[in-house]
């Protein structure tokens, strides 16, 4: 093999090198770039309800969520539709704890309703229109929230207060009738004095601080 020969080979070996490198670091940006991408939208995320959350945490984001009016009519709830906060109060016909809770949260949606939209939300359909008849509720009350919304806002126990932003996040969640511990927190954050927790019949069997009440 002639010396000319031999000089391009050497000469090619430098170039084949050089492509191997460029290719090994293209494939290494592309690969970073996925993972920049996986990490930036597991952060979009990571205020959104956890699977294995079991508690509803302010700062979490929510979407609209699917009820039904007392006339069984499907609608959507927007939280970005009116322009100020919702509360949504989810409560029970059946709940003891709502019943004596009940001069609260008429209290509290009375001065407090031009600046928050009130939303009553039943997780029982019994007897649900004679109980909104005889409690002449302010604001709108609705039932049968989807399987979907109670995942996503945890509704368990009933009286449970979740103040959502226009924005779709939890800015508080109460869980619990106003009795003692959760009556300041409700006050201070409403700026209202509220009346307490009505007498206590004797068929109530939770704490009235915020205890899980079934419903």
């Amino acid at each position: 093999m002639s010396a000319e020969n031999l000089n391009a080979q050497d000469g090619a070996r430098p170039a084949k090198k050089m492509d191997f490198l460029l290719l090994a670091l293209l494939l290494a940006s592309l690969a970073l770039n996925v993972y920049l991408g996986w990490y930036a939208a597991s952060l979009k995320n990571a205020s959104r309800v956890q699977p294995g959350s079991s508690e509803l945490v302010p700062g979490t984001v929510v979407q609209p969520i699917t009820v039904s009016d007392l006339n069984g009519k499907q609608e959507r709830l927007f939280f970005n539709d009116v322009g100020k906060p919702t509360v949504l109060y989810v409560m029970s016909p059946t709940c003891k704890w709502c019943e004596r809770n009940m001069q609260n949260i008429k209290m509290l949606s009375g001065p407090r309703g031009e600046a928050f939209r009130f939303i009553g939300l039943s997780l029982s359909g019994e007897n649900l229109k004679e109980y909104v008849d005889s409690n002449h509720f302010t604001f709108p009350i609705y039932k049968d929230p989807s399987a979907g919304s109670v995942r996503a806002l945890r509704l368990v126990n009933t009286p449970q207060t979740i103040v959502i932003s226009p924005e779709g996040r939890v800015l508080k969640n109460w869980v619990g009738a106003y009795g003692e511990q959760l009556r300041p927190e409700v006050e201070a954050f409403f700026g209202v004095k509220l009346p307490g927790l009505t007498a206590d019949d004797g068929s109530a069997n939770v704490p009235a601080a915020g205890q899980p009440k079934s419903h």
